[in-house]
């Protein structure tokens, strides 16, 4: 996605993945409750373990619009507006 990102806005977009206590110390530094940082750790936790992998992919696309799409059509116009 970064990659897709990248080439699509002209500019490097980074990817890194940062533990879920670096996380979780990050949002309740921006403001976010205990709890609701506690969460976001937990979703990405599932996220990371399969969660997005219960409904098996198939040929046909779920949606017409590719990221790639997205990112060039609606994605690239609302930053440089």
């Amino acid at each position: 996605m970064a990659r897709t990102l990248s080439e699509a806005l002209g500019t490097e977009v980074g990817y890194r993945q940062i533990p879920g206590a670096a996380l979780k110390e990050r949002l309740t530094g921006l403001g976010a409750t205990d709890a609701m940082a506690q969460a976001m750790v937990d979703m990405f936790a599932a996220k990371n373990q399969g969660l997005d992998n219960a409904e098996p992919r198939t040929e046909q696309p779920t949606t017409p619009t590719t990221f790639r799409q997205w990112c060039e059509e609606v994605l690239k116009p609302a930053i440089t507006a």
